[in-house]
């Protein structure tokens, strides 16, 4: 079960931004966590797995913002893998009437609450073309030992680290849907994209793009199955995020499919 939190606040004051504005998100989470339970927050910090949540960057209206402004409406998302952790979090957010955010404490407007079930994130659609709004910047990984940082939306990449999530938090993929992906079964036929560097601790900087990307199944790849499964990992993708530093805002993304 996915939970998804939508929380609307208002700031005491007017600051800028010292950092991407995830990374205060991403704080945030965990200074909630340690208040619910302290034992359990250091051991998701320090643990190596993939972490159980996603998180957005700050949005007023719309856009990223890069400040608060006194008396203006801002919101984030929170979105978690885990129904327990889900419970704990809006047991907590719905009691709240302030939230502690970027150095002070800010007036909680609401707290919107989406379950998600894994029926609902299945998408029978079998598209052979189809178009992804990277809405944050976003980063790849190579899957090697050392890893390499890849600021472009090559498809293997993309759909392997949704496949990677998918698999951690809900079930297993089709059998050879990697090797498909390696195969070029997912190519792109266009994009229209930039790349942006962020500060997400200090002197940590991550570079990602942005834009849209077009992508399609060539026929001479075209499978089903596959098809199906690239459509529910992009519906997952809305709420998972993709790429490195989602849980810090980055990857956020959305979608059409063209057919």
């Amino acid at each position: 079960m996915i939970t998804r939190f939508e929380i609307h606040f208002v700031p005491a004051e007017t600051k800028y931004f010292r950092m991407y504005s995830g990374a205060f998100v991403r704080g945030f989470l965990y200074w909630v966590l340690r208040r619910i339970s302290r034992e359990f927050a250091s051991k998701l910090h320090s643990d190596r797995h993939l972490a159980p949540f996603a998180t957005s960057p700050v949005f007023k209206g719309n856009e990223v913002a890069n400040r608060l402004e006194e008396g203006e409406k801002y919101r984030f998302f929170i979105t978690t893998f885990i129904e327990e952790i889900g419970e704990a979090l809006k047991d907590y957010f719905i009691s709240m009437d302030k939230l502690f955010f970027a150095g002070d404490y800010q007036e909680a407007e609401r707290v919107e609450v989406e379950y998600v079930c894994e029926s609902e994130l299945k998408n029978d659609a079998k598209p052979k073309k189809f178009k992804i709004n990277f809405i944050t910047p976003c980063y790849l990984r190579t899957p090697s030992q050392g890893y390499r940082f890849v600021p472009l939306p090559i498809p293997q990449l993309l759909f392997r680290s949704l496949a990677r999530l998918w698999e951690a938090f809900v079930k297993p993929l089709p059998s050879g849907y990697r090797d498909w992906l390696d195969e070029w079964g997912v190519v792109v036929s266009g994009c229209s994209i930039a790349t942006e560097k962020v500060l997400l601790r200090r002197q940590t900087w991550s570079v990602g793009f942005k834009g849209e990307v077009s992508f399609s199944i060539p026929d001479d790849s075209y499978v089903e199955k596959f098809a199906k499964t690239t459509a529910t990992l992009l519906n997952f993708g809305k709420y998972s995020n993709v790429g490195g530093g989602r849980t810090s805002g980055l990857g956020v993304i959305d979608y059409s499919l063209l057919f």
